[in-house]
């Protein structure tokens, strides 16, 4: 019993200090590129011009680049891939599957097609309520995962990991089909802001959007 439990436990070790080499080898990384993001643009500014702008001097130029336009789109930058490595690790861990991501289950297509109801159904985009958009989006993911679930459980076996990535193979071809049906049905405007809307962008992302990423990353991960 002795021989099985000690090379057990020098494996055990061997893999936390990996984790712990690798976390530490990726945070300096993020912390390097969100150095090199704050410097870099159609603006250049100085390492100097960089530090001395962040304690508080700098021009009202550089103080807009920096504070208003910079920063908030590398935060949530930050913040989306947090977000993507917390789902990838959830779905990874449930599913007992290294290659399962929200897109390969369907809970991605089944946002999307939300949103794209909702586009398709609202008088006008111009006056389509930013901040509801990603509510929806969240609604119609948690309504997939539950579908998908329901599909995969059985009552006296549980819930199978390979049964229930087929299911969410599957889920995800019919969200997908009833999303191209939608898209050739809407106008072309509708169209164009919900592609653009479901592809994503950071453009003129200010800290508000921020802010309500990070409480709904928080939430995520409660």
């Amino acid at each position: 019993m002795r021989t099985e439990v000690m090379p057990s436990s020098a494996k055990m070790d061997r893999r936390r200090k990996r984790a712990i080499l690798v976390m530490t080898v990726l945070g300096l990384l993020i912390v390097m590129m969100f150095l090199v993001s704050m410097n870099t643009g159609y603006i250049r500014l100085s390492p100097m011009d960089l530090l001395r702008t962040l304690t508080g001097g700098g021009t009202q130029q550089e103080q807009l680049i920096l504070f208003d336009f910079r920063l908030p789109r590398i935060v949530i930058a930050v913040l989306i891939g947090a977000g993507l490595a917390v789902a990838g690790a959830v779905l990874q861990g449930i599913s007992r599957n290294a290659l399962a991501d929200p897109g390969i289950l369907g809970i991605n297509a089944g946002a999307g097609l939300a949103v794209l109801l909702f586009v398709a159904f609202y008088p006008t985009t111009t006056a389509a309520p930013v901040f509801m958009l990603p509510v929806l989006a969240w609604i119609g993911a948690g309504l997939t995962a539950a579908l998908i679930f329901s599909l995969s459980y059985k009552p006296h076996r549980g819930l199978m990991p390979i049964r229930l990535l087929l299911t969410g193979i599957a889920v995800a071809a019919g969200i997908s089909a009833a999303t191209i049906v939608l898209m050739l049905r809407i106008s072309p405007d509708k169209y164009q802001f919900a592609a653009t809307w479901m592809a994503g962008s950071i453009w003129g992302t200010n800290w508000k959007s921020s802010c309500c990423c990070r409480s709904s990353s928080i939430k995520r991960r409660a």
